[in-house]
Parts: structure tokens; sequence; C-alpha cells
């Protein structure tokens, strides 16, 4: 019913509508609010309502949009076309699946409908715009809810047998750069690069990811040491917050004395010796070496083209901007400190049609605020000096790690009395909603949990159907566990 429904970041309405009415139908408290948030009380079992405090669980309801670059798919409209592969991994059809967090959505629902008993009072929290800055949770007010629970289970993390139990916390910055455009002389030439793996900006940041719009960027200036051109267009990404798969750039490469033909090939043999230079790359994830690179010829030469200083800084910024793993921590082997993704870049035109800037869109991590402090810092004085305005929004802070959590510790002697494992418990390089809601509801006790899911951010996203089950049977057992908790 979720994946049929279209709910990626901002498009949540109709999702509330149908967890609004799952309540309603069974008779349940229910709060919605103006962003679409909702909340749901179930009493506690019988007997049980003064002697257990309340547990909270929670979870987002947005997902993030991506596709392959030949889908038809219109996330506005269309409902996800779902498969399952022999190994009970569920995915999309050419399409992220929302796993994250469709199936927090799913359990909550599930405990609500059908909950184990007994039980103490379980309160559902279903938040929107996780995916673009937690702006649901930012925007939840627990007393206009009547939120009473002191015990947080997050149902967003990716791993069965993992505990997550600190996350970074973040944020956007948009740089515009503006462009100045002269008419277009020569033969236009569009560049594409596809078909790199993408992924989670946070935590698959260190896996070595190529960035499709810094690869683009290496091409260009590269070929720009040899031949002259101007830029027409870049855009490429499609998510602040995930790894991009792909750019596309328009030049006008120049017609000297009548050689512009013989220079545009040049261009592009130039561009396609730059990528398999990059493919032979030892540093180079296996998975990417698969990218596909075409620069091709137009038929016709667009009516403009960027000025020379416009093509300097746009590509100085697509040069100097720094991506991917800027620290690691100090203290957590492993863990990322600092870390930025430049997800997005779109040339704005006007109602002509004429380019006008370029915005570059990114995320930037860390659990430190002097990192987020400083990267505010550094971002500013990199587009003022290209005569560009950076903005910075949806700050949003980390979530410490507790020396101590019974919570953390139910679960685990759940987990060893249960199937024998031991989870592991770790901070994370992502950002999770527990740290808003923390500060929000007061001193909490949280811990973060989910089942395997592989990809996310990807239109290759999986989830796996018997971890579900495991992870379902855990947290309703831990639910039980809570009710005999004074």
């Amino acid at each position: 019913d979720i994946c049929a429904i279209p709910h990626v970041s901002g498009d949540e309405k109709a999702i509330a509508d149908y967890i609004e009415q799952f309540a309603k139908t069974r008779g349940l408290p229910c709060y919605r609010d103006k962003v679409h948030n909702v909340f749901i009380k179930l009493p506690a079992s019988n007997g049980r309502l003064m002697k257990a405090p309340a547990v909270m669980l929670q979870g987002h309801t947005d997902m993030v949009g991506e596709k392959t670059a030949d889908s038809t798919h219109n996330f506005a409209t269309d409902g996800l076309r779902l498969r399952v592969d022999a190994d009970g991994w569920i995915s999309a059809t050419d399409t992220t699946l929302g796993g994250d967090d469709g199936i927090a959505v799913a359990m909550m629902l599930a405990i609500l409908d059908n909950p184990p008993e007994p039980h103490p009072a379980i309160e559902c929290l279903f938040t929107v715009s996780e995916e673009t800055g937690l702006e649901g949770a930012w925007a939840f007010d627990p007393a206009a809810a009547g939120a009473t629970a002191h015990t947080m289970i997050n149902l967003d993390s990716e791993a069965e047998g993992v505990i997550t139990a600190g996350c970074s916390g973040g944020m956007r910055t948009d740089i515009t750069v503006p462009v100045t455009c002269e008419p277009a002389e020569g033969f236009a030439v569009r560049i594409i690069l596809d078909g790199f793996t993408g992924g989670h900006s946070g935590v698959e940041i260190h896996e070595g990811h190529t960035n499709a719009i810094k690869a683009m960027g290496r091409l260009l200036t590269s070929v720009w040491e040899t031949v002259d051109f101007d830029l027409v267009s870049i855009n490429g990404g499609g998510k602040d917050n995930a790894i991009p798969r792909d750019c596309e750039a328009v030049v006008v490469v120049f017609d000297f004395d009548g050689d512009g033909r013989e220079n545009a090939e040049t261009f592009c043999r130039l561009v396609q010796a730059e990528a398999e230079r990059m493919r032979k790359e030892p540093n180079m994830i296996p998975a990417d070496k698969t990218f596909t690179c075409t620069a091709e010829i137009l038929p016709e030469t667009p009516a403009y083209a960027f000025d020379a200083k416009g093509d300097h800084d746009v590509l100085s910024l697509l040069t100097l901007v720094r991506d991917g793993v800027l620290s690691m921590s100090a203290h957590v082997k492993g863990l990322v400190a600092h870390s930025r993704n430049l997800g997005i870049i779109k040339t704005l035109t006007d109602g002509e049609g004429k380019p006008t800037a370029v915005k570059f869109s990114m995320s930037t991590r860390s659990a430190s605020n002097n990192h987020l402090d400083d990267s505010e810092r550094e971002l500013s004085a990199l587009a003022a000096d290209l005569g560009g305005e950076a903005t910075h929004r949806a700050r949003y802070p980390g979530w410490d790690y507790a020396p101590a959590s019974p919570l953390r510790d139910l679960w685990t002697k759940v987990s060893e009395e249960t199937y024998g494992i031991t989870p592991r418990v770790e901070a994370i390089h992502a950002g999770l909603e527990c740290g808003i809601l923390c500060d929000k509801l007061g001193e909490m006790d949280i811990i973060s949990v989910g089942p395997d899911m592989k990809d996310i951010h990807t239109p290759r996203e999986r989830l796996s159907i018997p971890s579900v089950a495991r992870v379902y049977a855990l947290l309703t057992h831990v639910v039980t566990c809570l009710s005999k908790k004074r």
C-alpha cells in the first residue's frame, strides 16, 4: 500500500492521509500537523497504564526519488513497481524502493494493527521530509501532539545486527554563480557522463564512489588547456544527499579560420581520452569503471553561451569545492568525522531560455558544530571570490553517544536470547532525527535499528524480507519487555 502512494520528500500529504485514515478506522487517537507529521497513540494493555512509561516508535514517511536514465517513472503520480528476487530481496523496477524509510512506516502500522501483548502505551511518530533536512522533526510540537515518552526506538537504520547510538549533524548549502552570456559561435558538443554507482552521501561517502559532477569538472578543465570553448549548460545529480551518478554539459567549441569542426572533433577525442585515463586509475572502485562517456557534435549551435568570466567562475568552483571525506574521527576508528557531497549542479535560465546562473547544491555532515561553522565560512568565501552567493539552510544537530542506555542493553539482551547475536553498537556518519527529537522531548533513551537494506538512494535499492521478519520479531519482543518497566 505504501509503495503504491507517491511520497517523495515534500509530497507526503497522500501518505499522511493513508496513515490518518488507518488510525481513525481503528479508533486510535491521532494528531496531524500542518506539514503532515502524524502522531498516533495506542493505549497500554489493561492494567499497565500506570506501571510502565510510554515508548515511542519513529520513522519518516518521505523517500528519495531516484531513477535510471531511461525510466519514464513519474514520482509525483506513479506508484512503484515492486519485485522480489529468489533470495527474498524486494526492490522497485528502475527506481528507488523507499525502504528508507517506508519499512519503518510499515512496522509501526503493523504494531498498531496487531500489538504484542502485553505492551505499554505506544506512541508512533511519522515525520516528513527527513531526506531534505529533517524538516518534519524540526516542525513537530510534542506538547500539541501530547507526546509523553522518554524512551524511543528510531526505525531508520539499514543494517540488521547493528544498534546505532549516535549520528552526525549536517547542513545544506546552495552556491549560485551568476553568468553573463554572449552570442554563441562555433560547433556545439554535448558530453554525457553516466553509469556511476552513486550512493548515500553519509554512510557510503567513504567507499570511494565517483562523483559524476566532479568528474565532469575534471574532464572540462583538462580539455580547456588545449581547446578553447564556452559553456552553454551543465546539469547533473538529483539530490544533494545522494552521490551523483550522471552529469551532462553542452559547450561551444570556437571556430577559428574555419577550423571549428576540426576543433570540435579534437575536443571530443580529448574528452574520451581523459575519461579513459580516469577509468584506468587504481583508486576508482571497480563498480564505477563501467561508466559511460559520450561526446557528440550537435547539428545546431545554441543561441547563447557563457562569456569568458562565466566559464572561469563555474569551472573554478567545480575544481575548488572540496567533496567526499574531509576528515576522519580521531576517536572512533573508521568513522568519518567531516564530509561534503556536491549533489546537484543546475544551469538556471530566464523566460527565454538564456542562461543566467549555475547553482551548486551540496550536503555537509559532521557531529561537530565547529566543522559545520568552518564549512559555512569556507563555502561562503569560495562563493564570494567567484562573484556568487552561498545560502546555508536545513542545519541540524548531531546525536551524541550515551555511555549508558537501558534501552540499548535491553535490545542487546533480547537479540542474544532470541538469535544468539550480540549487536554491534556504533555511531554513523549520517543524519537521523534523533538529535532534534531528543532536544524537543527532553532527556531521552534512544536507539536506532532496522533491517538489512542495500544501495539506498539509488535505483538499486533493495530490502531483505527475511531480515524484516527478524527485526520485527525483536521489536515486538522489546516492546513487550518495556511493559514491565516501572
